[in-house]
């Protein structure tokens, strides 16, 4: 059966399938232009007849073609990937058969460094997920979150600013809606419990909503790792603007956020912002967790070394003579009460007070030895330190031993 299609559907189907030029490739595609596209293509090609191959043949053939991917076998995976896209596109081009082998043929490319012809099928990829699911699927955050960091990684950096604004349109858009019904009046019943609305999101709701904010941090992440930190800013605001929304002001899942957002502000040497945000964190972190965990110390010293960076000795100094408290009952198991130690002879280092240091500075030292052994490179910044507080108190034949020893592991690796 033959199916005439029309010039417009045509042009556009063959723009979004091979841009080829570098002028083409750099231009982000307009999203009415790509609205305009997927209708027209789901007007043309909703009526293709069914083929000969049947479901569970694509099934077997892209599964031969991942498990290849999987195994490395480049020159075996790519022909039956393609041979997956060819297939799957005769089920329609609305159909998420085609996605998934799209997102494969894609994913090899990307693997093998072979990026720009890995944009076009990424670009289709997502193209596909739109017809099947909707523009306001908010499944479609995922995967256009995918595609941002790979534009800003490995492709078409232009085209991922005009993206990303259209996931935090979509994002922001949806948090101001009612999450679940609108407030009602309650009718107060004899012997009836009393109920009210509880300004959350319907359980089906949460799962969702919080996948947006992973895709967010993510995307905030890469866009930070270039230095874009406006972009990143609002990203990290908007998850945690999901997270505070769905989960209360207090889940330890803010933790992240409000780490990523002093970390964001350090970058930008707003340090008393940075303070605040860690700060928030930290305690976020601390009223959750027991006191021994990694996660609280980790939280403890990005806001100790914050203060210290704004001058503020003594508190910091406090936070870290807390936090040798912190396994009092139970004994570190990461290495962390050795580096708190090194943290607080480091900070008196800082502040001249050697005679303070070195005690420090020397348990320190002794708890890494044993945690890592004699002579491991990681040893080498803690004999440095522990040295130099030694050579100002006039130990210098210690000092000499100590420099003689982080020379000898540093050239024997």
């Amino acid at each position: 059966m033959s199916i005439k299609i029309n010039l417009r559907a045509q042009i556009i189907l063959s723009s979004i399938r091979h841009r080829k030029s570098p002028a083409d490739s750099r231009k982000p595609l307009h999203p009415i232009v790509r609205a305009a596209a997927l209708t027209a293509i789901s007007t043309c090609f909703f009526a293709l007849p069914s083929l000969a191959l049947s479901e569970s043949g694509w099934a077997q053939l892209q599964r031969s073609a991942t498990d290849a991917l999987d195994a490395n076998k480049y020159w075996l995976a790519e022909p039956l990937l393609k041979q997956s896209v060819a297939e799957a596109e005769k089920f329609g081009f609305n159909d998420i058969r085609l996605a998934k082998s799209l997102s494969e043929l894609g994913r090899l490319y990307v693997i093998r460094g072979r990026f720009s012809e890995a944009e076009p099928y990424l670009e289709r990829e997502l193209a596909v997920r739109e017809m099947v699911l909707g523009r306001d699927d908010g499944k479609l955050v995922d995967a256009m979150g995918s595609l941002i960091k790979f534009y800003l990684a490995y492709g078409t950096k232009a085209k991922a600013d005009p993206l990303t604004e259209e996931v935090l349109a979509f994002v922001e858009g949806k948090m101001r809606e009612p999450l679940s019904k609108p407030e009602q009046k309650t009718a107060l019943k004899k012997d009836a419990p009393l109920e009210g609305w509880a300004g959350s999101a319907a359980p089906a709701m949460r799962d969702p909503i919080l996948e947006w904010s992973i895709t967010c941090d993510s995307v905030g992440n890469a866009y930070r790792g270039l230095g874009k930190y406006e972009m990143a800013e609002r990203l990290y605001k908007a998850s945690l603007d999901i997270k505070s929304t769905i989960l209360g002001k207090g889940h330890l899942s803010l933790a992240n956020s409000y780490d990523n957002l002093g970390t964001l502000c350090l970058s930008k040497n707003e340090n008393a912002e940075a303070e605040s945000y860690f700060r928030d964190a930290y305690l976020t972190t601390e009223r959750t967790l027991p006191q021994e965990s990694p996660e609280v110390y980790a939280r403890l010293d990005k806001l100790a070394k914050c203060l210290i960076k704004e001058g503020k000795y003594s508190q910091a100094e406090e936070l870290y003579q807390k936090a040798l408290h912190f396994w009092d009952q139970v004994p570190s198991k990461t290495g962390d009460e050795s580096r708190a130690n090194f943290a607080l002879g480091s900070l008196y280092c800082e502040e001249k007070k050697f005679a303070l240091a070195a005690p420090y500075l020397k348990r320190a030292l002794n708890m890494v030895e044993r945690f890592s052994g004699p002579c491991q490179i990681g040893l080498v910044p803690y004999l440095e330190k522990y040295a130099y507080a030694l050579y100002y108190l006039g130990r210098r034949e210690e000092t000499r031993q100590l420099r003689a020893r982080a020379d000898y592991i540093s050239g024997g690796t």
